[in-house]
């Protein structure tokens, strides 16, 4: 009886004793697991970095570009205007434009000097003169009222204008002057006129049409690169928010797996 007895104690002890490292493995199999999850997790984030960081590089890449292609556009725009302008006549356009305006800055500047030495025009720079003296001297004066100050003031301030306005006044009437004036109206038309035709036949050149296509496709590739970086961007917030995932994840296997290790060592 006693052999039969020892026998059945000997078989329970060696069973408890196979059954406590089964736990242990499973748990450490659990906690194992959850690690090489977080690590999938983990290098997957990484990737999407990677790919983000590229993208964002190409699209700089693909900014600088369009940039560039606008800027050849300007370029082959002046280029074409230049040429068909020259061809048109701007030049000359506006060499007579630009004389014409030279011609009436020399004669004003002619006339003013006459304007200048002439009596009336000295008797007035005369007034002008005493009136900016008085000016100040009213302004000064604290026995005057403000209603007082102030007629004063505008009729010592028109006094004071005065050499200017009458110069203004003989220029605009001068009649040599208004034919200045009339030409180099009609050259600046003339200008005007040259310059639309340029521009319209510099729209139409090839080298400005190729320039400009060019930049369209600049421009699709832009916008092909922006939607790129948008969608490694999404990639790159649910790689994280699955890596966060799985960090809680790992987390909570080793607190776990530390909870049934204490109640095992009880």
């Amino acid at each position: 009886m006693r052999p039969i007895l020892a026998l059945l104690t000997g078989a329970f002890l060696l069973a408890s004793v196979v059954h406590v490292p089964a736990q242990t493995k499973t748990k450490s199999a659990s906690t194992q697991q959850a690690k090489q999850e977080l690590d999938a997790a983990k290098d997957k984030l990484k990737d999407a970095n990677q790919e983000l960081n590229k993208a964002e590089k190409d699209f700089d890449k693909a900014k600088a570009a369009h940039d560039s292609a606008g800027a050849k556009i300007a370029k082959a725009r002046a280029a074409a205007m230049a040429e068909h302008g020259k061809k048109l006549g701007l030049p000359t356009a506006i060499a007579q434009r630009d004389a014409a305006q030279r011609a009436i800055e020399a004669a004003q500047t002619a006339l003013s000097k006459e304007i200048r030495a002439q009596a009336d025009y000295q008797a007035a720079a005369k007034e002008a003169e005493k009136a900016s003296g008085r000016l100040q001297a009213v302004r000064d004066d604290t026995s005057l009222s403000d209603e007082k100050k102030k007629l004063l003031t505008a009729e010592l301030s028109k006094a004071i204008r005065r050499p200017a306005e009458l110069e203004r006044e003989r220029i605009e009437a001068d009649a040599g002057i208004q034919q200045l004036r009339g030409k180099a109206t009609e050259a600046g038309k003339q200008v005007a006129v040259v310059q639309s035709q340029a521009q319209k036949a510099a729209e139409e050149d090839n080298d400005v049409k190729a320039a400009q296509q060019a930049e369209r496709n600049a421009a699709e590739k832009v916008k092909t690169a922006r939607a790129e970086v948008d969608k490694h961007k999404k990639e790159v917030a649910t790689a994280q928010k699955k890596a966060n995932t799985e960090a809680q994840q790992y987390q909570k296997a080793q607190n776990q797996a530390k909870t049934k290790k204490g109640k095992n060592d009880k």
